[in-house]
């Protein structure tokens, strides 16, 4: 196996050159504990063993301290690697930009379809204890379109934004003044979308053979927890 650093910046090149030296003494290393070694983020040593050929940081370790590794093992990654993927690389502006915009409004409607309506439940009920707004739940969208308003926020939630069109919802949402926020897990070009705002939540997808309904949505639960938590704190301070 040969490494190829010519992509890597002059950071990572030093942050590299550090922590081959330490990994070969220590194959234990967190990644936390290396960034910390290194005076990065986590997220700075992730980017840096990918552009260096390696699946992740595990896989790095093994090399640097000489260690066999199965290159031939499968290059997708499990669910749990995605989930450490995403947290390494989790960016918590999302959450100040989510918080400001729901802040605007009396009434919320959150709106989701098959497993990303429980996820709505579940976001709904939480935010119910940290604030009092008027916050309704559905995957009706004639309910939904009874409900909105000049002061209402109709949040969708979706994987993919592929199993339904949202667009008769979001006209009729529009005729009525209100405002929309498109929460996706997965990227997808919205050009075309008239959402007021638009959060893309991972740059890591699941696997593309499951249906949108198959998929998890378990990174929709850590940004709800997120999310709560910033108002929490945001109430407490108040």
């Amino acid at each position: 196996m040969k490494l190829v650093t010519d992509n890597l910046t002059k950071l990572e090149e030093e942050v590299h050159a550090k922590l081959s030296t330490t990994v070969s003494t220590n194959n234990k290393l967190k990644i936390i504990e290396a960034a910390k070694i290194c005076e990065v983020s986590p997220s700075k040593i992730s980017k840096m063993v990918r552009k260096l050929g390696f699946h992740n940081f595990k896989q790095y370790k093994l090399y640097c301290s000489g260690q066999e590794i199965n290159l031939d093992q499968q290059q997708k990654s499990s669910e749990i690697e995605r989930l450490i993927r995403f947290l390494e690389n989790f960016d918590s502006e999302i959450i100040d930009d989510f918080v400001s915009v729901f802040q605007k409004y009396d009434k919320v409607i959150i709106f989701g379809l098959g497993p990303s309506y429980i996820s709505a439940e579940y976001f709904a009920y939480k935010l119910a204890t940290v604030s009092d707004k008027n916050v309704t739940v559905t995957q009706s969208e004639d309910f939904a379109e009874r409900l909105l308003d000049e002061n209402t926020l109709l949040i969708v939630l979706s994987v993919t934004g592929k199993f339904s069109s949202f667009d008769p919802l979001f006209e009729k949402a529009k005729e009525n003044g209100a405002s929309i926020m498109l929460i996706l897990e997965e990227y997808m070009n919205t050009l075309g979308s008239i959402a007021d705002y638009v959060f893309y939540l991972s740059e890591f997808n699941q696997d593309a053979n499951l249906l949108p309904f198959e998929k998890t949505r378990t990174v929709f639960f850590i940004v709800i927890e997120e999310i709560i938590t910033r108002l929490t704190n945001l109430e407490n301070s108040n």
